[in-house]
């Protein structure tokens, strides 16, 4: 089985002694390539597993744009409209100015296209999936113990693979 890579990098941000993990990608698979690899075996044509895939999406976008969540999938992603936008307290001429929820306004916030992972399909993703720590810089692997599931991992983490959301993943059009 292959692995996910994923190596250390140092958060800056908050100070020293501060680390977390990076998944590293393989690249990118278009539409086609899924279409088709979704088709082996069976005696769909990849080309209708496109044409109907691309009429749901259509209908995806349309009701995300209307405000709905959407299923993409039993027990998959729900997909959802998400605005970004928020505001603090700020001085202005050497006055405060106290943010009030009168402040928080669209025209100053950026639309996303938010998105949730199903519990029961990240689970079977956590429990599926296997991880190698690779070197940073030359990509080389790097021995480590296999994480036990439901134990502590070195440092004080956990290892808490459950569902979750990202809500701002995914941009929605321009800025």
């Amino acid at each position: 089985m292959a692995k996910c890579k994923y190596y250390a990098k140092e958060n800056k941000k908050v100070g020293t002694h501060s680390f977390y993990a990076v998944p590293v990608p393989n690249g990118t698979l278009t539409f086609d390539e899924v279409c088709e690899e979704a088709c082996e075996n069976t005696s769909i044509e990849p080309s209708f597993m496109k044409a109907a895939v691309t009429e749901y999406m259509k209908a995806v976008k349309r009701n995300v744009l209307k405000g709905f969540r959407v299923a993409m999938g039993e027990q998959f992603i729900t997909v959802y409209p998400n605005i970004s936008c928020s505001v603090k307290d700020k001085e202005v001429d050497g006055q405060l100015v106290v943010a009030t929820a009168k402040m928080v306004t669209a025209n100053n916030a950026k639309s996303r296209l938010g998105a949730t992972v199903h519990t029961k399909f990240s689970a079977k993703f956590a429990s599926e999936v296997s991880w190698q720590k690779i070197d940073e810089k030359t990509g080389a692997a790097i021995e480590e113990e296999d994480i036990v599931d439901g134990g502590d991992t070195p440092g004080g983490g956990s290892n808490n693979n459950g569902g979750g959301s990202g809500g701002g993943g995914f941009e929605s059009g321009g800025d």
